[in-house]
């Protein structure tokens, strides 16, 4: 006869420090909704843990969490009569802890969620419930004043068009308590990238945008064309660092705006090439004066290891710019763009 089996019982510091872990790794919205309906059906315990890791750090995988996290907004949280244990604990401290808001939006699903039949990329959408969310929230977030210790707002756009965050102003009410914006965009298969580098090249200034962000201090954008970075630029006055990934043509981006003191250049993969660093175009970029001459800008370079001659010429040009140039080592894959 085996012995009884007792039941291992973890100290809630690592029950914490598990779901944490869980919850900052990189998942598609399907993957997210499923991890966040099998954490808060464990216990009782973990739902209290797993509430403080997930209102410290929110995801909005579709229209339907968008709608269930304004109702947790205070105000709006007592109109609904007596709450749910969720609905109780998750108010209480979503306000209080809310440091990070990720809006998903993807245009190879369904509004159930389901995939589409054919890959496809969507050009805009007026009336699609996923963007609106985005202006919806930070509507909602802006206007209220709630989330008082919100810094950081990230977009994660998948098979979707360039130009919706612009005609469709989704950024113009925007907290002012936020200080960094991540933008990226990704396309989710082989069939559609030749579509998704025609978009790139299509891509068309938006030199008078109607909006402008001017809390902001840290943008960080991946998948997007360099004349897309530049309209964010505009639209940001005043920023103090940029991060691109994949960048290229960099003339196009300059001059900076004047605050800007530090420009990230991520570069994926196991290997920086000299073609990689050609098509930069650091040459033209600092002749247009890429930094504003009191900013004493650096160019922080985050990659694989780069060739050693391409480095050393791109790093004594940049120097005779007064500009400093530093080599931090990465290897990454991003998301198809």
């Amino acid at each position: 006869m085996s012995p009884q089996s007792t039941p291992i019982h973890l100290p809630p510091e690592l029950v914490e420090q598990i779901i944490s872990e869980l919850w900052a790794v990189p998942q598609s919205p399907q993957e997210r909704t499923l991890l966040f309906k099998t954490l808060c059906r464990v216990s009782r315990m973990w739902l209290g843990l797993f509430l403080r890791v997930a209102m410290r750090d929110v995801h909005i995988p579709c229209p339907l969490f968008a709608r269930d996290f304004l109702r947790l907004l205070p105000e709006r949280a007592t109109t609904q009569g007596e709450a749910d244990l969720f609905t109780a604990e998750a108010t209480a401290l979503v306000n209080r802890l809310c440091r990070s808001l990720s809006f998903h939006v993807n245009g190879g699903v369904s509004p159930t969620g389901a995939p589409v039949k054919e890959p496809a990329i969507k050009l805009y959408s007026q009336t699609d419930a996923a963007p609106t969310a985005i202006s919806t929230v930070l509507y909602m977030v802006s206007t209220f004043e709630y989330l008082p210790n919100l810094r950081h707002v990230a977009i994660n756009y998948t098979d979707w068009g360039y130009d919706d965050l612009f005609d469709q102003l989704r950024l113009a009410i925007f907290p002012s308590q936020v200080t960094h914006l991540s933008l990226q965009y990704a396309f989710s298969g082989r069939a559609i990238l030749p579509l998704a580098v025609y978009l790139k090249a299509l891509y068309t200034r938006h030199r008078q945008p109607r909006f402008t962000i001017p809390t902001l201090r840290h943008l960080t954008m991946s998948g997007v064309p360099t004349e897309f970075v530049a309209d964010m630029l505009h639209v940001c006055p005043e920023l103090e660092t940029v991060e691109i990934a994949n960048p290229a043509r960099l003339y196009v981006i300059a001059p900076l705006p004047e605050n800007v003191h530090t420009l990230v250049l991520r570069v994926p993969g196991v290997t920086l090439s000299r073609e990689q660093m050609h098509w930069w175009m650091l040459t033209a970029a600092m002749d247009g004066k890429l930094f504003h001459a009191e900013a004493k800008g650096r160019i922080v370079v985050r990659s694989g290891t780069p060739d050693p001659v391409a480095w050393t010429e791109t790093k004594r040009h940049c120097k005779r710019y007064g500009v400093e140039l530093i080599y931090e080592r990465e290897e990454s894959e991003l998301p198809c763009s």
